[in-house]
């Protein structure tokens, strides 16, 4: 499965394209709406705090797809033969945001450093 980046700005995501192509009203684009939380924002809901290891897992699976959960195992079996507990654990922390299974087998397998 690829990831498919589009422009906010395509005249298919315009409100009444077809009217306005023929002069009828002028053009609006649909904006594309953020809701990233601001830092020290009062508005934003309780909860919703970052969270790094969701956008460590979303980076890795942009690179490597569907096979994302497979190559985190193998990342976190080289963590732990270069005695890398924390390394190992943080790619079987990804692993498990994929493939729960995989991650509890791959975690008895590759016993804590």
């Amino acid at each position: 499965m690829s990831v498919r980046f589009a422009s906010a700005n395509h005249p298919a995501r315009r409100l009444g394209w077809r009217a306005a192509g023929r002069g009828l009203i002028a053009p609006v684009l649909a904006r594309a709406a953020n809701d990233n939380r601001r830092e020290g924002s009062a508005e934003a809901p309780a909860g919703t705090a970052f969270d790094p290891l969701l956008a460590d897992a979303l980076r890795h699976f942009a690179v490597h797809g569907l096979a994302a959960a497979e190559v985190a195992v193998d990342l976190a079996a080289e963590a732990r033969k270069r005695g890398d507990a924390n390394g190992q654990d943080h790619w079987l922390a990804i692993t498990q945001m994929f493939d729960r299974r995989l991650a509890a087998r791959a975690g008895r397998v590759l016993e804590p450093a």
